[in-house]
């Protein structure tokens, strides 16, 4: 996977709207938080994740939970790359579904996945490897099928990136990467009006480095496209080293000039900040994914 660096001279404003959102006494908090776990309790969990669960070769992240980290195989790209793949052909993945449903159900507490009616295919792909692996005759086959699940709704709000894939062979899901969330607490009432983050976005320059190619846009409000319902968002606040769950505006920023078709840019309906700036068209990191007829 190639790195990514992003450098943007947008300003990131705190300073509130006139209409500053004032919390009871009793109320709940915003944000929602999780709190990154201890190496040594890290270590234990994930322990008894792959022990529940012994034809699984991904880790737990540093939130206990199944979402992709290299936190517990800091310098490999994979904790599964020295597996041994099942060499069982499979030509019936509708057959593997339910599998793939019932492990995350018996592991929600990982998964945060509890309930299997929620789930919905978004995409599914056949992984090939080899049956006859050496001499004249190598013989390719599928040998596992990739599921991806459509990102968690809360109340009818997406959670941002929370799509969960699971891969499956002939023994069962030997791998998960993703996961949902315990239900947030999101203010119903937003401070930040999607017009005015974009007001604030106007005229700022947008910088983006990958792959050795920079790609610049100056951003002009008239030409974004406003979302019209908000998104739920995991951000990493760097500040106090814990994620939040935050509702934003995925605003559009559209450049058919760039490889990826523009940005992403997401701002916090509460206090204004910008939350997370993206690529408008992404790969998915686990490979070549075909969306389902």
């Amino acid at each position: 996977m190639a790195k990514k660096y992003l450098f943007i001279t947008i300003l990131l404003f705190s300073a509130y709207g006139c209409d500053v959102f004032n919390f009871d006494e009793d109320a709940l908090i915003y944000p929602s938080q999780l709190t990154k776990l201890e190496m040594e309790e890290l270590v234990e969990l994930n322990e008894q994740f792959q022990a529940e669960n012994e034809n699984i070769c991904s880790t737990l992240n540093e939130y206990g939970l199944t979402g992709f980290s290299t936190f517990l195989f800091e310098g490999e790209s994979s904790p599964c790359l020295g597996r041994e793949p099942v060499r069982i052909e499979l030509t019936e993945p509708d057959t593997l579904l339910p599998a793939a449903a019932q492990t995350l159900i018996h592991n929600s507490e990982f998964t945060g996945v509890s309930n299997a009616e929620l789930l919905s295919l978004l995409e599914m792909e056949p992984l090939r490897g080899c049956i006859i692996c050496e001499g004249p005759n190598i013989d390719s086959r599928i040998l596992e099928w990739k599921f991806v699940y459509e990102s968690q709704r809360i109340n009818g709000i997406e959670v941002y990136e929370s799509s969960i894939t699971v891969i499956v062979d002939a023994n069962g899901v030997n791998r998960i990467w993703g996961n949902w969330y315990d239900q947030p607490y999101i203010p119903a009432r937003a401070n930040f009006l999607p017009e005015e983050i974009v007001e604030n976005l106007d005229g700022q320059t947008l910088t983006w480095t990958e792959d050795g190619e920079e790609y610049s846009h100056k951003i002009v409000a008239d030409r974004l496209n406003l979302p019209e319902e908000k998104t739920i968002i995991p951000f990493e606040n760097n500040e106090n080293n814990r994620l939040e769950l935050r509702a934003g505006w995925k605003i559009e920023v559209p450049d058919q000039s760039v490889p990826f078709g523009g940005w992403v840019i997401i701002g916090d309906k509460i206090d204004g900040r910008i939350l997370k700036v993206d690529k408008l068209i992404k790969s998915n990191d686990f490979g070549s994914l075909s969306v389902r007829n």
